[in-house]
């Protein structure tokens, strides 16, 4: 069992790593795993998609239009190749902004997974994003807490519309048909209760409040 922990979590790692590599590289590839049963469900065509587009540089600067226009469609893992596409174009301040927004919603989708295997999506997506964006933050804190606070005012404002399941497929369950070769006989419960969805935006918002230095209003 150990074992095979182990194997999902060197996968899980690789997959996140190639997804957020170096924009500048020419060549992107990607590790295969078809997922079974429920997991099938979740559709991330569209956000793979952007990610490859957001990786080339023949496409870049357009699909950092598309997904500033479409803002709600894109999930954290595209939000956060956002920001770092952003600043690599210049675009610091904003660059910032919407790694700030990719946070917040990452930790939300995190807290309502039923796998707790898979939060650890956002970690290593903070690991591979936050680096390049750091310098920049420590030299700006006032900027970056003001941003956070709009940050959160931009989030109640807005409903995201992308499959929040998306974290699912980085938990150890997606990875049981590939071993198995099967579907689980019984479905797995992907989110919590979605009566629990209140509460836990609204830790969420303040825990994210409180990492920023944002003040109540």
């Amino acid at each position: 069992m150990e074992n095979r922990c182990n194997i999902n979590k060197l996968l899980l790692t690789a997959y996140l790593a190639m997804m957020v590599i170096n924009l500048k590289a020419q060549e992107v590839k990607n590790i295969a795993v078809k997922p079974t049963g429920v997991y099938a469900e979740i559709d991330i065509d569209v956000q793979n998609r952007m990610i490859q587009q957001l990786y080339e540089p023949k496409t870049r600067n357009a699909s950092i239009d598309t997904i500033f226009n479409n803002i709600t469609h894109y999930n954290p893992p595209v939000l956060y190749l956002f920001s770092h596409a952003l600043y690599l174009n210049g675009e610091k301040e904003p660059a910032v902004q919407w790694y700030l927004y990719a946070q917040v919603n990452a930790m939300y989708d995190a807290a309502r997974c039923a796998d707790n295997s898979a939060k650890q999506a956002v970690d290593i997506l903070e690991e591979r994003i936050r680096p390049t964006l750091e310098d920049y933050m420590k030299q700006n804190k006032p900027m970056v807490t003001e941003s956070a606070g709009k940050t959160i005012e931009l989030y109640k404002k807005l409903q995201s519309d992308y499959d929040i399941r998306w974290i699912n497929l980085h938990g150890l369950g997606a990875f049981d048909g590939f071993f198995s070769g099967e579907a689980p006989k019984k479905a797995p419960q992907l989110t919590v209760d979605k009566l629990l969805w209140p509460g836990i935006e609204k830790k969420i918002l303040k825990e994210f409040a409180d990492r920023w230095g944002v003040k109540e209003k």
